[in-house]
């Protein structure tokens, strides 16, 4: 408010115009003839008493000389030109004053709170893990919080008599006045008050204006508000060097202490700084110039005015001279944040999500708008770290000593220099492990590097390294999917080299985790031996790539990162950060429902107001169907217990992962989870064409690493199943198929040494109902490998089953040479069963000079077929002999189906006498005459 437009109010700036003008006005009056002369005329003037009307100087009775006279004179015009000049000075610098206090900004005491304040960050439990700041520190406190001596300590050296003026000590001021006349500084005159207006209203220029528009404002301020709020808002601004304002943040930075917790000593020390913050600085003078001398003189000298003052006690004082005073002597302002991975993580998360609420585009500027926002707003950040599992994690990568070596081991140790001249060394091959609660989709650990790091804001590989997964990708860009669709881990592909339709490299098809002795396998067998070929099958011609590709985006995975072609999708060339993968992982541990990974709980104003709740901003989405999601905890089960993933195992509680190596063994990668969380793990060279030594693998190096922190973690911890459910609630039913075809198991399947049949779960509606028809059981003869009769000895006998492989299966496109590589009873034919095992060799080395049985069986047809025809040409046949021919006809037809010579022959032979004994009746019958 402009006091000089508003008369009803006294203001300091009327208050010294009208007070000079009136001084001027009576002393030019009573020494100049001219202005008595227009007194003595003016109406108004005689109206005044006598005494006032007589003139200051009476005539003289005696003449004087005329030397004297012209003396006198002389210096009477040269006072009165001084009063003239000095009255037409003193007219413009009054207006100079008018006009600056008319152009005083206006006061909003709201402006004293407003400022730059320090942000801090809570853990899951929280407690404090660090403040974050810009380049000022800053910690709001009342003043009913702020020791009583600390308020002395400051009153005594900036204003000690703050509690009697208005706002301006003018006693100050003239002595400030005399210091600008005498061109020293024009800063010595202020008050608490009016340096409160400069630092929050005018800003630090030094000049004539300053000092009166400051105290013009100071005054005005004063009849608003109180004298503890003005002081309380100057402790909390006050500069006390380092990037500290406000005695919290000092009291903090230097000593390391409450403000509860001060001494006198300690008091009077920060209330010394304000003279010169950097002069003072006492952890300066102490660490680094070697001139603690110089603050503890400064502090001498407030403990000095504290006394005088009667703020303190002689005691006291004298105390406060000998006391000892600890300095912290690193700032923790130049520290790194305690756990820094995960508090830059969870700062940009906080940043990422107030965006999106706000309806602001991820822009650099608009980032760096919002964290300089969070920085300096006073805002409580509550994250979802924890303490003991992120120190676990981050100790255990630091302190391990297995890691892979390099192929080059000269790309060991990266050098890196700065423009400032900053060495950074960064040891090769690197490390980043996240740690999810999949329950809750609250990540826990974020290690971006084998080390702490040593600076702000550099790299962290968790979040933005977007790495190659290698085959941890499988269960979710392939099985995944493949389930979801229909199929079963007791579905059937191919581990066999050669083309897949779509597969985009020169082969045809991919090159590793190829085991040709495998054959036709399951999908839950091709998971848990991370076989590449069966994968690409599964992708290609059950799935397809674009399918797979919805899923990783809908599992978190970045669009523009991701490679739809069979090698992104099916090997894990394309690249996903740590927290990625963990959030996917989670996905399949939560029953297949997505949720958003989250660092944070909530973020709360300075006021304490919520601006942020995960709860409300978190995305969330299902995935995988719950049956689909429990059958990869199952498969990726096997996995650790028997696959590659065996060195994961932690004992007594249940785990399940994928391992992932990536193409020429650029890195490897293990993604886990237990019944309590999921967590991912990379290792490699920051370069990628810096590649592991050859034969590294995910189960080698990076499972045994998991396992160590993972197992630290579950110290204590009970064991649980990872999703609590009955399968059979999810729709899935057990069925013993066999390996090859996928059907149900026959005997036949049973006896089939290398492809035993399996047990699996499918969907009940998807179940097979039909019987396997590739497998078929005989009773060979090694002697001969040929189908043995009755007539071979036990010892030359063997059950073999034979494997039929068929046009319209995929096998059947392999030579015999390849085929039986896989299956060594394999036979590529276009017979039925039955004609298969028609056109078998029967064992002729230890006949006995019988028939073969597949003489013996030919013979039977051809017998059949030749009564047949009789009786349906006969006449006259009777009736029982007729019947009793059928009857032997069906007889042998039933044995025929078998391989059972022993069966065959005895009824052969029935029906060839009981036909040969119609044919002599009929004979004979004709004979007599009877015959037609």
């Amino acid at each position: 408010m402009n006091f000089l437009r508003h008369s009803c109010k006294p203001a300091w700036g009327y208050a010294i115009i009208a007070t000079t003008s009136c001084k001027v006005k009576e002393l030019m009056t009573k020494s100049n003839p001219f202005f008595r002369l227009e007194q003595e005329n003016d109406p108004e003037h005689s109206k005044h008493n006598h005494e006032e009307n007589q003139p200051l100087f009476t005539e003289r009775k005696k003449p004087h000389s005329l030397l004297l006279g012209v003396v006198f004179t002389s210096l009477k015009m040269t006072v009165l030109a001084f009063i003239v000049v000095g009255f037409i000075g003193m007219g413009l610098v009054l207006g100079v004053v008018k006009a600056y206090v008319e152009t005083t900004p206006s006061l909003d005491t709201a402006q004293l709170t407003i400022s730059d304040y320090t942000s801090y960050l809570y853990d899951k439990n929280g407690n404090l893990i660090s403040s974050i700041a810009d380049v000022e520190y800053r910690d709001w406190v009342d003043i009913e919080n702020i020791p009583d001596m600390l308020k002395n300590a400051f009153i005594s050296v900036e204003d000690v008599r703050f509690y009697k003026h208005s706002g301006v000590d003018f006693k100050r001021l003239f002595s400030a006045a005399l210091e600008i006349l005498g061109n020293s500084n024009s800063s010595g005159g202020s008050t608490i008050t009016q340096q409160l207006i400069k630092n929050k209203v005018l800003g630090a220029q030094r000049n004539y204006k300053r000092k009166i528009q400051e105290a013009y404002l100071a005054l005005e301020l004063e009849t608003q508000i109180d004298k503890d709020t003005i002081l309380e808002a100057y402790l909390n601004d006050v500069d006390l060097g380092e990037s500290n304002y406000g005695v919290k943040s000092g009291a903090k930075d230097y000593f390391g202490k409450e403000l509860s917790e001060l001494t006198v000593r300690e008091c009077a020390m920060l209330a010394g700084l304000t003279q010169a913050p950097y002069r003072y600085d006492p952890r300066r003078n102490m660490y680094q110039r070697n001139k603690m001398e110089v603050t503890d003189e400064r502090t001498n000298q407030v403990l000095s005015r504290m006394y005088q003052a009667g703020f303190i006690t002689k005691e006291q004082y004298n105390s406060a001279m000998t006391e000892q005073v600890h300095i912290v002597e690193v700032s923790a302002q130049k520290q790194m944040y305690d756990m820094a991975y995960f508090v830059e993580y969870a700062i940009s998360d906080v940043v990422t999500h107030l965006l999106e609420k706000r309806g602001l585009s991820n822009t650099s500027a608009n980032r760096n708008a919002v964290e300089n926002e969070l920085r300096t707003s006073g805002y409580q950040i509550y994250t979802t770290v924890d303490p003991e599992i992120q120190k676990t994690v981050q100790n255990t990568i630091s302190s391990w000593d297995s890691y892979p070596s390099l192929a080059d081991t000269s790309k060991s140790l990266l050098v890196e220099t700065k423009e400032d001249g900053t060495v950074i060394e960064t040891v090769e091959p690197q490390a980043a492990a996240v740690v999810m609660d999949f329950r809750t989709g609250e990540l826990r650990a974020i290690i971006g590097g084998r080390n702490e790091p040593t600076v702000r804001k550099g790299i962290n590989r968790a979040s933005q390294s977007y790495t190659e997964v290698g085959s941890s990708i499988k269960p979710l860009a392939v099985y995944g999917p493949a389930l979801d669709l229909g199929y079963s881990p007791g579905s059937i592909t191919y581990n066999m080299d050669g083309p897949i339709t779509g597969w985009s490299t020169e082969k045809g098809y991919p090159s590793g985790g190829l085991d040709s002795r495998y054959g036709p396998v399951t999908f839950r067998r091709a998971l848990v031996s991370s076989l590449n070929v069966p994968a690409a099958h599964v992708l290609m011609d059950d799935v397809t790539p674009a399918i797979s590709a919805q899923y990783l985006y809908a599992l978190g995975a970045t669009e523009n990162k991701i490679n739809v072609d069979g090698a992104g999708l099916a090997l894990g060339t394309s690249g996903l950060t740590p927290i990625q993968m963990a959030a996917a992982y989670s996905t399949i541990a939560n029953d297949g429902v997505y949720l958003e990974p989250l660092s944070f709980t909530k973020v709360l104003d300075a006021q304490g107001n919520v601006i942020l709740d995960a709860d409300e901003v978190r995305d969330t989405r299902r995935v995988f169907q719950p049956s689909t999601a429990w059958l990869l905890v199952d498969m990726m089960t096997d996995a650790v217990k028997t696959g590659t993933g065996t060195k994961a195992k932690i004992n007594d509680i249940t785990v399940a992962g994928k391992t992932g190596t990536n193409s020429d063994y650029a890195s490897v990668y293990f993604a886990g989870m237990t019944p309590y969380y999921v967590s991912t793990l990379w290792v490699g060279h920051d370069y990628p064409a810096n590649k592991l030594k050859k034969g590294s693998s995910g189960g080698n190096e990076a499972a045994p690493l998991w396992q160590a922190y993972m197992s630290r973690i579950h110290e204590g911890l009970t064991d649980q199943p990872i999703i609590d459910a009955d399968p059979t609630s999810l729709g899935l039913v057990k069925r013993t198929v066999c390996p090859i075809s996928g059907l149900l198991a026959t005997d036949a399947c049973k006896n089939d040494q290398e492809h035993k049949p399996v047990t699996e779960w499918f969907l009940a509606e998807k179940a097979p109902t039909e019987y396997c028809d590739m497998h078929v059981t005989l009773s060979i003869c090694t002697a001969e490998n040929a189908i043995a009769t009755e007539f071979c000895p036990a010892e030359s006998v063997q059950e073999v089953s034979y494997v039929l492989v068929r046009p319209d299966n995929p096998l059947y496109q392999f030579d015999d040479e390849y085929l039986l590589q896989a299956l060594p009873t394999a036979v590529r034919t276009e017979l039925t069963t039955d004609m298969f095992v028609d056109s078998m060799k029967t064992c002729t080395v230890h006949a006995d000079g019988s028939l073969s049985i597949f003489a013996l069986k030919t013979q039977s047809q051809d017998l059949i077929q030749q009564v047949t025809d009789y009786l349906n040409n006969a006449s006259n046949v009777p009736a029982e002999m007729s019947d009793a021919l059928k009857d032997d006809i069906s007889n042998l037809q039933v044995a025929l189906s078998g391989y059972q010579y022993s069966e065959i022959e005895p009824l052969y032979q029935k029906l060839n006498t009981d036909f040969l004994a119609l044919q002599s009746y009929m004979a004979q019958q004709t004979q007599n005459g009877n015959g037609g």
